[in-house]
This record gives structure tokens, sequence and C-alpha cells, in this order.
């Protein structure tokens, strides 16, 4: 889910709800304070003073879900002559090869990964799985027309992951019974109202839920009501980058890890210098997959930020447990906070929580800058007070993440370079499960010079907006997460 959601602004002065009463989008704030940003760039204050960012860094994964990561690949230990050079191990890098060499079998495509397939993101979510982009969740952010085409296009892209998924036989908790948006607010219940009704008039299958309704579905009286979108659900993340290695794999792909890309020399025939060793990958084309720690590699460093967030989970509830904090449908839901949270009740009965907060680290720093404990804690008190009986309960494993944001939480895909051969998909803003997926179908399109359901929007090629250097980056993300945290507590 998006960690980029809508706020709504309001006053207790009645004289002023012509202005404070407008619904405004995380998005328009944060242009503003690119604004901002960009307004002190130019006026010269610190000028000399820009900061370049920080080495790559690739911090172990000690999420609950690395127990399942798949057996390792070897390093790369040769020079290759290629296709197609995929960087990154994540959703997207094993979807995109498995889209390309299923589609073009003749196709000689390699997989490069800095660590081993899942190290990154797509091994450390909250296991969610959710159709729509970030942006449009819940908020028709462009026209209604375009809502409803990446609503269909996501869960068309659901429904084809579910397929692959049955046909490997590999089982990964993929569950897609539907899930619930809750809002706290009662003041928030006529903005739902109207949205839940001008896109089920589109065709979108949406309920809006009172607040009884949630509380009997998830056990908790905390929510004023909710949302329910009978698409989406849940799955075990590092499971998933099972199944999508043994497709790519099995489709002809050779993924090597521990081999991470120190330098691209673009050109017709790109170079890519890889590992320790420091060997030589000539390619026609290379794809981007690396989202959070895109920027590393020399791109989008000014267009995409990595953001660090937190997931919990606890031990497996007890029946008695269970039947006490009465989650009786075991819908996953995620609210309507700017820090939002986001639960999943997994088949073995463990709490996946996650959220509280979204960190950005100086320097577009991949090292976790904050503190663990103290974003744990806050978690645990959030899940207590959802569900009182589990006090005294503690996690069994805590865990940091890296999102690629971007400025306006816009995900892209597309094609660039002075010779059309980079490829690239990224910006997911904590809804990549899913959207990498369809991601890899649509740079296979790209790849072919197909048509694309996606290339029909008004996201396709779509610039991303800049984000200024540091230190002014730093600077305003500091002060958008205190606006938002002050938001949450109003």
């Amino acid at each position: 889910m998006s960690y980029i959601t809508s706020f709504v602004v309001s006053s207790a002065n009645n004289n002023e709800s012509d202005f404070m009463n407008i619904r405004f989008s995380r998005r328009d704030f944060l242009k503003m304070t690119a604004l901002v940003a960009g307004g002190i760039t130019v006026a010269g204050i610190g000028g000399p003073l820009l900061i370049g960012e920080k080495e790559a860094v690739f911090e172990p994964n000690n999420s609950y879900w690395a127990k399942e990561q798949p057996a390792a690949n070897p390093t790369l230990q040769e020079d290759l002559t290629v296709d197609v050079a995929i960087i990154g191990g994540g959703y997207t890098g094993l979807a995109t090869a498995w889209h390309l060499a299923t589609s073009q079998p003749s196709l000689n495509i390699i997989l490069l990964e800095a660590r081993q397939v899942g190290h990154g993101a797509s091994g450390r979510h909250g296991g969610m799985v959710l159709p729509q982009l970030g942006v449009e969740a819940f908020e028709i952010a462009s026209d209604l027309t375009t809502h409803k085409q990446l609503y269909d296009l996501t869960v068309k892209g659901m429904k084809s992951l579910q397929k692959l998924v049955k046909s490997k036989g590999i089982e990964c908790d993929l569950r897609l019974d539907g899930y619930l948006y809750t809002f706290l607010d009662e003041e928030d219940l006529p903005y739902y109202e109207e949205y839940v009704e001008e896109v089920q008039q589109a065709g979108l299958p949406l309920e809006l839920w009172d607040e009884d309704e949630v509380a009997e579905a998830l056990g908790t009286e905390i929510y004023s009501g909710g949302v329910y979108d009978p698409n989406g659900g849940s799955v075990h993340a590092m499971k998933l980058v099972k199944v999508l290695k043994a497709a790519a794999e099995g489709a002809g792909v050779r993924i090597f890890g521990d081999s991470p890309v120190l330098n691209i020399t673009e050109g017709e025939t790109m170079l890519l210098q890889v590992g320790k060793a420091k060997r030589t990958v000539r390619t026609k084309a290379i794809v981007l997959a690396t989202n959070g720690y895109t920027s590393k590699l020399g791109y989008f460093k000014y267009q995409v930020m990595p953001v660090h967030v937190q997931t919990a989970v606890t031990p497996p509830l007890s029946p008695a447990q269970l039947e006490t904090i009465g989650w009786e449908s075991r819908l996953p839901f995620y609210d309507s906070r700017e820090y939002l949270y986001h639960l999943v009740l997994t088949p073995d009965n463990r709490i996946v929580i996650g959220g509280g907060a979204a960190e950005y680290c100086f320097a577009n720093d991949l090292r976790y800058c904050q503190d663990l404990t103290k974003t744990s804690s806050l978690m645990l008190n959030q899940l207590i007070s959802m569900y009182p009986p589990l006090k005294g309960i503690q996690f069994e494993y805590v865990w940091d993440g890296i999102l690629g944001v971007s400025f306006d939480d816009v995900p892209v895909v597309g094609v660039m370079g002075k010779y059309r051969n980079i490829y690239y998909g990224l910006g997911y803003s904590g809804q990549g499960v899913n959207l990498s997926f369809v991601f890899g179908e649509i740079i296979t399109a790209l790849y072919q010079g197909k048509q694309h359901d996606w290339l029909a929007t008004s996201y396709a090629n779509y610039a991303l907006p800049y984000i200024p250097p540091e230190p002014y980056r730093w600077i305003g993300g500091q002060g958008a997460a205190a606006y938002y945290h002050w938001l949450d507590n109003q």
C-alpha cells in the first residue's frame, strides 16, 4: 500500500470552510514542498554545500520472510555477451525475466543481483497484495476513466500472477479474497461515501462498510468505517520470490547472485562491470529493476528516493487468542493515516504489522539511520490498541526495508537512453507486489514494440518531477514528516 496517501484539511472556523474543507492530496503537498526547496536552491543559500549521495550498502535481510529465501545462485565468473541484462533480483527483475523469456524464448537473458534474489524490498514487505497505483488508491488523482483503467489493469495483473503461481505448484500463501481500507475519523465518511458511489457507477466493485461492519470483520473497534475491495489480498513475501525465480529459470534465464553491477557504460552495446572480479557483460539492452536502490547506479538520482519502512511479526497466535481478538474475516487491511498501519494475518496465525513511520536517511543512505527499537514499540502499542487482549505479546521479528518513492507518488515504467535500450520500472511507493509483475509485462511489450493497456493511460511516458539535492532534500523530508505526524495526531 502507498505511504503517500491522501489527507483532509479541516477547520473549526466555519467562516473558513470554503477553503479549509478542500481535500488536498499528499501529492499536492509534496509539490509545494518541492517548490519551496527549489526556491531556496535558486536563492543560492548553501549552494556550494550540495552533497552527493552515499555509497551502496546492502544490509542483511533480517525479516521473518527471509527464512524462506531460495537457494543461492552462483556469482558471475566469466565475461558474457547477452541480449538483455536485468539488474535486480526482486519482483520486478524476476517478473520481467519471466515475461521476456516466455514471450521471446530465443533471447539470451541474464539477471544480476547484488546479493541474492529477494534480498531487498521484495523479501521484506508487509505481505499485502493490492490493485491500483498508490497515487490512485481511494482517490481519483487524474480522472475517472484513468482510475478505472488502472484498477482493471492491476486486477488483471493479480489474476495473471495467481495463474502463474498455480502453474508452478509452489505454495506461497497467495490469497486474493479481498482486503479492507479503513478510516478512523467519522468526519471522513462523506468523502468515502461520495468516492465509492462515483467509482461504483464506473464499474469498480468497491463497498462502503460502516463501523459495525468493519468491527465485525476485523475485531477492532477503532475505525469509523472502511472500504472493502474484493480484489486484493496477501502473500508470503519470500515464497513469492521462490515462485518467480523458478518461473524465470524454468524459462531459460540465468541468474547470478552476489554480482553487483559496479559501472554501466552506455552505447548501442552496453558494457557492465560486475562484481569484485570486475567481469564484463556486453548487452544490447538493460533493465533497471532496482527500485529504491536505483540511484546507486547513477539513474533517477533526482526523481526517486530510498525510504525506510519497518515491519514486525508476532509468534503464532493460539486458538484462544484468535477467538478473543475476533478477526474472523482474516481480511488484510490498512488505514487512512498519513503514516498508515497495515496488517496481515498469516495462514499460521501470525500478525504481520507495518507502518507508523517512513524515514528518509541523509544522502539516499541505504543504511537504516533511526532506532528500530523505538519504531518496534510504536507498532506494538498500535497493535495492542487495536486488539487489547494481546497485551503482553512481543514481536518475534522486527525489520527494516527500503521503498522507492517518487516526489508525487507516481510509479514509472518505460525506456530511455540515446539508443532506447535502458528499460526501467520503479517508484512503487510501497504498492509494488502486484504492480511490479505488471511492469514486467509492460517492459516486455516495450522491448518488443508492442501495445499494452498501460500505454493508453495518462501515466504512460510520465516524467517524474525533480527532487532537490542535499541538504534541501533531507530538510524537506524532515519537514514533511513532522507535518504528517502532526496531522495523524489531530
